[in-house]
């Protein structure tokens, strides 16, 4: 759908007529073809096999009678169309159409010179989410003007030499989410003007690639989501002097070598989220000097050297979120001078070197969560450049918080005094000796005091937020649920009123009956979920338990500090589970696969279709501690983010109505405009689609308002009257039967008899259902 989006901006801006003065076209042709506008000068029509032929009819005639309705881009979604025919295409001709999308998740072929009729105005076509085997070469020869082609979502396997032969002015070609495994050296070489190429979500491997070579004025490259392995070496991707963006996320490259991509001296932005990177050689990226952005975020990068970065001093941005990073030094970021964002959260940092962040304090963006960062007199210099980083926003400084020591859990670090951190005289020596101190006696003028280490500032006690730095809020916090098991204790809380603001705990105090109150972290937690670490519990005795909660808008900024005490109470101990013997895990866990479980379904009088589906295999929320945790609800979550129930209603198995609905463990989905049937409705899982999914299908029950329902009991009522009246005349006659069978039957019976049930007629195998491939929303 944003390809059709992005499209449809273009071509209006290509037509340029005033948008405020366009009226969208009214079609009456229903049910054959149902169209609506969403755009300037664009028309969303869906479906049967006549709907192209009946919207080209609407359209020239309303052309010629009012400009001011004139369509740019055609999305029309087909249903039960396997082939496209240039007969259904030709009705357009005469529209002056800039851009055509056609889908029915069914088209396998596309007939020669197809779109010929258009060949004149067409700039922009798509025949995503079908069935094509190959590119339709024979249907887009004669189309001059084209300018982006979009074939994403089909089954295409290879790319041969002739596959885009005359249509040498494409400069956007899309063709992700195919089954792409060879492309022809000369594959792209007829597309001299070719800037953007989207080839995400096939099953590519290195050699593929040198295909490439032919596209010379490419500027944007899509290679995620493929099968690409090994080292990522100076001649992984051929030689593309124009190349500025390289997308190569969600492949399997294992390293960076020393030059890596040596032919992409002009390249921007470079993505390889999610792959299996463990070493950056050194001057590993050498020759991509202009580089500005930088991903290595979700690889299994443990340490980066002094060179591994060199060389990249336009570099803006650089993601190293979600590896196994232990420190963070100085030497690494040495050279990356104009650096303004710096991701580090999820990684396993405990140490931040003094003066390692010192030459960056125009940081606009730096993240530190998730991370065991240990508070020891070596953090001080960090604490510092926190305070003093002036673009750093709130949120980003009050993520560094400290793991340990556990006197510290759960401080800010930007909050600590030097006293706080180095109250350990055994590390206040160990620093001396780090920074060289001068033995001898020195005039306080003559010292030469080590950067971040011995600042005035320190000498001062830094205390967490009162009520001078934020105002107190007038909102009310109830405890709601407090549980404990062998190592936390678990509260649940909630504001009153309900606020659309996201809240989080700054701190939490437990007093036990008559006791000293107790300061214990709460780590940032919502308010829903708050987990106290490190507190035992006594089941005998009342605690209370009070609440800080900084109040955050949408944009993240601090509005108020919300404060609440529950009642003393008895915490209550979580009922123990079975144990089991522990296992040692070497594979990623298995996430739950998705699936629909059950479907139910009726149609009311008013032709109101009611469908009620239940969907099992979507993440539970939870806060998981280890990192495999982690990474299992990262999956799941990425799954049901992409994940939608396809529902459709089918009459004598053609398709009449479609709706996609993201993913929910329970839906109700309504629909409008049923009479009596016979309908099947059937629902699917879709997504980044998956198509092995078998659908669940029912027979929705048709409803009748109350007379009729009374009209229908007099009718059974009659029926069954003439049933029991039936049945006793049989009786009767049966009784005659048998008592005359009895007078005639010998004295004598045989001293055997083998009854043996007659079997049972076999059941017709249930038909099988088309799958439903989702196409363009309507």
């Amino acid at each position: 759908m944003w390809v059709v989006c992005w499209v449809a901006a273009a071509v209006v801006c290509a037509a340029g007529w005033p948008s405020a003065q366009w009226r969208c076209p009214a079609l009456s042709a229903r049910p054959a073809a149902d169209c609506a506008c969403d755009l300037p000068h664009t028309l969303r029509c869906a479906g049967d096999h006549t709907a192209l032929q009946i919207i080209g009819r609407h359209l020239r005639e309303q052309r010629a009678r009012n400009k001011n309705t004139a369509v740019s881009l055609l999305d029309c979604s087909l249903r039960g169309v396997s082939m496209l025919s240039a007969g259904s295409v030709q009705e357009l001709a005469g529209v002056a159409l800039h851009g055509l999308v056609v889908s029915s998740g069914d088209i396998r072929r596309v007939q020669q010179g197809a779109f010929n009729s258009l060949s004149a105005t067409l700039m922009a076509l798509g025949l995503p989410n079908n069935q094509l085997p190959s590119v339709p070469t024979e249907a887009l020869t004669r189309l001059w003007n084209l300018d982006r082609l979009d074939l994403s979502n089909n089954k295409i396997h290879t790319l041969d030499p002739n596959s885009f032969k005359g249509i040498r002015n494409l400069t956007y070609l899309d063709i992700s989410d195919n089954q792409l495994t060879d492309i022809s050296e000369e594959a792209f070489k007829p597309l001299v003007k070719l800037a953007v190429l989207r080839l995400r979500g096939n099953l590519l491997k290195v050699p593929a690639l040198v295909s490439l070579k032919e596209a010379h004025m490419l500027r944007d490259l899509d290679l995620s989501s493929n099968a690409l392995e090994g080292p990522l070496g100076p001649t992984t991707v051929p030689t593309l002097v124009h190349l500025s963006t390289l997308q190569l996320s969600d492949n399997t490259f294992a390293s960076i070598r020393r030059g890596a991509l040596a032919g992409l001296t002009n390249l921007t932005n470079l993505n390889l989220h999610n792959n299996q990177i463990d070493v950056l050689e050194d001057y590993a990226f050498k020759h991509l000097a202009n580089l500005t952005s930088l991903d290595l975020s979700h690889n299994e990068i443990v340490a980066v050297s002094g060179a591994s970065l060199a060389q990249l001093t336009n570099l803006i941005h650089l993601d190293l979120s979600h590896n196994f990073l232990r420190s963070l030094s100085a030497e690494p970021l040495k050279s990356l001078r104009s650096l303004t964002e710096l991701f580090l959260h999820d990684n396993d940092v405990s140490m931040i070197d003094d003066g390692a962040l010192a030459q960056h304090k125009d940081l606009g963006r730096f993240t530190i969560e998730d991370n065991p960062l240990n508070c020891d007199c070596l953090m001080a210099g960090f604490a510092r450049w926190l305070r003093e980083a002036g673009n750093l926003s709130q949120v980003d400084k009050s993520a560094a918080v400290c793991t340990t020591p556990p006197h510290l859990e759960g401080a800010l670090i930007s909050r600590l005094s030097k006293s706080k951190l180095c109250d350990d005289f055994e590390h206040v020596d160990k620093v001396k000796d780090a920074y060289d101190y001068n033995k001898d006696v020195v005039k306080d003028d003559d010292y030469d005091k080590p950067d971040g280490l011995d600042d005035d500032v320190y000498d001062e006690e830094l205390e967490v937020p009162t009520a001078e730095d934020l105002p107190i809020s007038s909102s009310k916090v109830r405890l709601l649920d407090a549980w404990f098991d062998d190592e936390e204790v678990h509260l649940s809380w909630a504001l009153e009123p309900p606020s659309t603001h996201r809240h989080r705990c700054t701190g939490v105090t437990v007093s036990r009956a008559g006791g000293i109150a107790k300061h214990v972290a709460c780590h940032r937690a919502p308010p829903a979920n708050v987990v106290l670490r490190g507190f035992k519990i006594d089941p005998a005795d009342q605690y209370t338990f009070c609440i800080a909660l900084e109040e955050m808008d949408s944009s993240e900024t601090l509005l108020s500090l919300v404060l609440g005490c529950g009642s003393p109470q008895i915490v209550r101990q979580r009922v123990p589970f079975a144990t089991a013997v522990p296992v040692l895990i070497t594979t990623p866990p298995v996430v739950d696969a998705l699936r629909v479980t059950e479907v139910r379904s009726n149609v009311t009088s008013d032709g109101v279709l009611t469908v009620l589906i239940s969907v099992m295999g979507l993440p539970r929320p939870q806060s998981p501690q280890s990192r495999s945790q982690r990474l299992t609800v990262e999956t799941k979550n990425q799954i049901s983010q992409n994940c939608y129930v396809v529902l459709a209603v089918l009459s004598h198995g053609s398709l009449v109505a479609q709706k996609d609905t993201p993913c929910q463990s329970t839906l109700e989905i309504t629909m409008e405009g049923f009479i009596r049937g016979p309908y099947e409705v059937c629902a699917t899982l879709s997504k980044f689609k998956i198509d092995e999914a078998r659908p669940i299908c029912v027979v929705p029950q048709l409803l009748e308002p109350l007379g009729s329902q009374m009209k229908a009991g007099f009718k059974s009522l009659n029926t069954a009257l003439v049933g029991v009246a039936l049945a006793l005349t049989a009786i009767i006659i049966g009784l005659v039967w048998f008592v005359r069978k009895m007078l005639k039957k010998p004295s004598e019976f045989e001293s055997h008899r083998c009854f043996r049930q007659e079997p049972a007629q076999e059941e017709n195998p249930r038909a099988s259902y088309v799958m439903l491939t989702a196409t363009s929303k309507v």
